[in-house]
């Protein structure tokens, strides 16, 4: 494969994301996306200051911040209905996203839609699809896309993709998320993807657990989807989404980042092989 960079999730790194750039460049990883963190802490990604300090680190570094990802909207629901209690709290993320992306310059901004915010009506569907335009309408001109990462089988992304109906709108790719939790071929799924996706995707494995070992060693056909994607041509980002020093992948290891270089070393090797 050409043109790849090899990154990591900031959340899954040993320390959950404490001092995630220096450990980036000490692991030979090119790039990171960062969550944006929980309304608790009032979204710590979207503060000036430690938007300054990632930055200054990024330069010292070199390390590509590549993406954001909205990780609140596990706990709240995107497509909330106007006057519902969560209504105003899933637009103050988007508010904070667009600051914070434009603010760091990142090029995707990642939208999970899972837990609270899983897509499981028409409603749900125009709603979310109402909170996606809005990103894209503002990050569109500064060359930013905008990734919906979902449990949604290609027919109902194809339907969400034209109600969005933005050119800079795109589809997340996550090796294990489907097959774990839904049951389907991963491989399948990437095939009917493929057309509406961004230049990202999350790698993670494992067996019955999500990050429940380490890439290759799982039942998702981890090596099937980086074949799929090698004869397509992808290029762009490849990012480790496991978690190294969460149960149960850490039981693999006394030391959570002799995992995390193991993982590095297969997610290389593959990438140089096809």
């Amino acid at each position: 494969m050409k043109n790849i960079k090899i990154g990591a999730c900031d959340w899954g790194l040993p320390g959950a994301g404490l001092y995630a750039i220096k450990i980036a460049a000490e692991f030979g990883i090119e790039a990171l996306s960062l969550r944006i963190g929980l309304f608790e802490n009032n979204y710590p990604l979207a503060e000036p200051g430690i938007q300054k300090f990632y930055l200054e680190d990024q330069h010292r570094y070199g390390i590509d911040i590549c993406a954001i990802a909205l990780n609140d909207y596990d706990n709240l629901p995107m497509h909330a209905r106007k006057g519902s209690r969560h209504y105003e709290l899933a637009w103050t993320i988007l508010h904070k996203a667009v600051s914070t992306a434009k603010a760091l310059g990142v090029k995707v901004v990642q939208v999970p839609a899972f837990g609270e915010s899983e897509i499981k009506t028409s409603e749900d569907m125009d709603q979310s699809a109402l909170c996606l335009r809005y990103l894209c309408d503002e990050l569109g001109p500064l060359g930013i896309k905008v990734a919906s990462e979902s449990l949604l089988r290609p027919e109902e992304f194809a339907k969400l993709h034209r109600i969005v109906d933005r050119s800079n709108f795109g589809a997340y790719y996550d090796s294990q998320n489907y097959h774990l939790f839904r049951g389907y071929d991963q491989l399948e799924i990437l095939q009917g993807l493929y057309p509406y996706m961004v230049n990202q995707i999350h790698v993670k494995d494992g067996t019955g657990a999500m990050s429940g070992g380490l890439l290759g060693s799982g039942d998702s056909n981890f090596f099937g989807s980086m074949k799929m994607l090698a004869d397509k041509g992808f290029e762009g980002y490849i990012l480790t989404e496991n978690y190294y020093d969460q149960l149960p992948l850490r039981l693999e290891a006394d030391d959570p980042y002799d995992l995390l270089r193991k993982d590095i070393r297969v997610l290389r090797d593959a990438v140089q092989s096809l």
